[in-house]
């Protein structure tokens, strides 16, 4: 036998044994498979729910995830013993500056028999609760503590960092280190934490520790847009400590790593302007200076070089260029003025705060909307260090989450007088159309009971057995017709013409002949019978139901119409006008503070920007002089 046959024969061999009686009913053909929608359970219905409020979560939309939750605790679907999302409804809390709330849900889930993993996170979040709240003492003992075992890495890297950060408020580095270690420095929590750190061990006067860490950024990986800023950060920092402790080669070493369009290049070309001023090179400190003249000239240390630039002219003899230099430093510093007061005018206008919203709510991120339009007009450059503050940041947080919360009353506000009007007419129309629908009920219950009675009458009167002296009982309908005729024609025989033997022998034979068909059909012609009479009964039945139900419906609808769901909405509006006249009056006050803030920071500006001017004035009229006084003594000379 050749391979290929030898192949088909196993094959077929194989086939049979599998498809052999023994194994036939291990064979499935998908024929008994249900490929119709399946009904979900309440626990795939709440992790569903979750889901969604996951979804929310992790795409930053806090007041969206928080109002799920509490919707479907409202809903019964998460309950105190749904500890995963208690975890995620306390998080939000300490988000939206509910410490209060929050603690009662960690302290809950603590007191339970948890897993260890959901245990430490828990233990996690309470910690940075007291964090937040600036209560390190507590957090430290949390943080430190044997219950932190079994977190997740990235977790777990955030407990040594905010450990790292409360040593590092208390002036114990030692032990801010030994947790700092061990966050890998190619993450970009790990860059942050180093530079925190190298930055408060400078200015605490450990120059030469501080130094170590931000250097060690600068050789760090990382190429997106936060760790190459966070880069040019730590080289410019550490530039700029080596300046002042007089290392200037290794200033201008540190500070040539700086980008030349990076957001710290104009500091960096002021900084490395000054190293080379310093170490007697001002021909290499003024195209440095130079360069950041034709920057952003709101820009603080744009500036600085505007003067610096003259200064440097000045010393190298040239006095025209450096004449032209504070001119053109004082136009600058002119425009400054004008831009600032536009910026106050601008801040001082009723709903500043407002414009400076995300056109999208639930958009991530500290800085405005109008970012583009405050760049042009100046404003942003002057109020960056406010936007990068932690105290207003989170006051505009708070001004943001006020502001949804005003949104959503007033969307319900707006929805509620459709609803008073969708009520009312409800309950107008139910009074009206309810006393005809109940007499139609009525009738109909009277019908249904006389039809059941009716059809138990009929079931009754079913024999129990074939009774052939009634025939037309268990004839169909043209047997009954025709028995009816035969009977008749019996009954009047000879009564009428033609009654005669011969016709009576043929009656009698048609009579026998209709009596043996029906007899043929009895048996099958009861069992429909008594089929239809159960089927009648069934439906009558069915009605019965239908019109209970009905009646059931009558007596909600009546009821209905005698709740007080109208003053509970005139109450609820009352309620939705106070709180929006109070979040209203929270919004105003924020505003308030974010401007008086802003404003003062503004006029700190325009102060040193006026000392910045008359100082250029200054510098104007003394070269102006030193040239009258030059041309009269040549003139005396000559």
């Amino acid at each position: 036998m050749t391979r290929p046959r030898m192949k088909r024969w196993l094959l077929c061999s194989l086939l049979a044994i599998n498809l052999s009686p023994a194994q036939a009913a291990k064979v499935e053909f998908f024929d008994d498979i249900d490929t119709g929608p399946q009904v979900l359970g309440e626990e795939e219905h709440r992790y569903l729910a979750f889901g969604e409020v996951m979804y929310d979560y992790y795409r930053e939309a806090n007041f969206d995830a928080i109002n799920l939750l509490l919707v479907n605790q409202q809903q019964q679907l998460f309950s105190e013993d749904t500890d995963y999302a208690e975890l995620v409804l306390g998080d939000l809390y300490v988000t939206y500056g509910l410490p209060g709330k929050a603690e009662v849900i960690f302290n809950r889930l603590l007191a339970k028999d948890i897993l260890s993993r959901t245990r430490a996170q828990t233990w996690l979040h309470k910690a940075a609760l007291h964090y937040r709240e600036g209560n390190y003492t507590d957090a430290a003992m949390i943080l430190d503590g044997e219950n932190m075992k079994g977190l997740e890495p990235v977790d777990e890297a955030r407990r040594r960092l905010m450990l790292a950060n409360i040593f590092m408020a208390e002036g114990d580095f030692t032990g801010a280190l030994d947790y700092l270690h061990s966050v890998p420095l190619n993450t970009d929590e790990g860059r942050y934490a180093s530079y925190n750190m190298g930055v408060a061990l400078i200015r605490a006067g450990h120059q030469a520790q501080g130094l170590e860490l931000l250097k060690s950024l600068l050789s760090a990986g990382g190429s997106s847009d936060q760790a190459l800023a966070l880069r040019d950060r730590a080289a410019l920092a550490s530039g700029l400590t080596e300046l002042k402790d007089g290392n200037l080669e290794n200033a201008r070493a540190d500070l040539r790593q700086v980008r030349s369009d990076g957001p710290f290049s104009e500091d960096a070309l002021l900084a490395l302007g000054l190293a080379n001023y310093r170490a007697g090179d001002v021909k290499r400190a003024l195209p440095l200076w130079l360069e950041a003249v034709r920057r952003n000239s709101s820009h603080p240390s744009v500036q600085e070089a505007l003067m610096l630039a003259p200064r440097a002219y000045e010393e190298l003899g040239g006095l025209p260029q450096a004449l032209s230099g504070y001119q053109y430093a004082a136009t600058q510093y002119r425009e400054a003025l004008k831009d600032i007061q536009r910026a106050i005018d601008n801040i001082a206008k009723p709903g500043w705060s407002e414009a400076l919203l995300p056109e999208d709510e639930n958009a991530a991120g500290l800085l405005p909307a109008n970012t583009n339009d405050m760049a042009k007009g100046g404003e942003l450059s002057y109020l960056y260090k406010l936007f990068s503050s932690n105290h207003f940041a989170q006051r505009f947080e708070h001004y943001r989450q006020i502001q949804q919360i005003k949104t959503m009353v007033e969307h319900w506000q707006e929805s509620l007088p459709a609803l008073q009007q969708s009520y009312q007419q409800q309950r107008e129309t139910l009074s009206r159309n309810l006393p005809h629908v109940r007499g139609q009920v009525t009738g109909l219950m009277s019908r249904q009971e006389t039809l059941s009675q009716a059809s138990d009458k009929l079931a009754s009167r079913i024999p129990n057995y074939v009774d052939l002296e009634k025939p037309a009982d268990v004839a169909n309908a043209e047997q009954a017709i025709m028995w009816k005729k035969v009977d008749a024609l019996a009954q009047q025989f000879g009564r009428i013409p033609g009654s005669d033997h011969n016709n009576a022998i043929r009656l009698r034979r048609v009579r026998g002949l209709l009596l043996w068909d029906i007899a043929h059909q009895s048996v099958e012609q009861r069992e429909q019978q008594v089929q239809a009479a159960t089927q009648l009964r069934e439906e009558s039945q069915v009605l019965a139901q239908r019109i209970a139900a009905i009646s059931q419906q009558i007596r909600d609808a009546t009821l209905r119409t005698r709740d007080d769901v109208g003053q509970r909405l005139a109450a609820q509006d009352q309620k939705i006008k106070q709180i929006k006249h109070l979040t209203e009056d929270t919004l105003l006050a924020l505003e308030q503070n974010m401007q008086a803030d802003a404003l003062a920071l503004l006029h700190a500006n325009q102060q040193k920007l006026a000392d910045q001017l008359a100082e250029a004035h200054l510098a104007i009229a003394r070269l102006q002089d030193s040239s009258v006084s030059g041309e009269k003594n040549q003139r005396k000379g000559s």
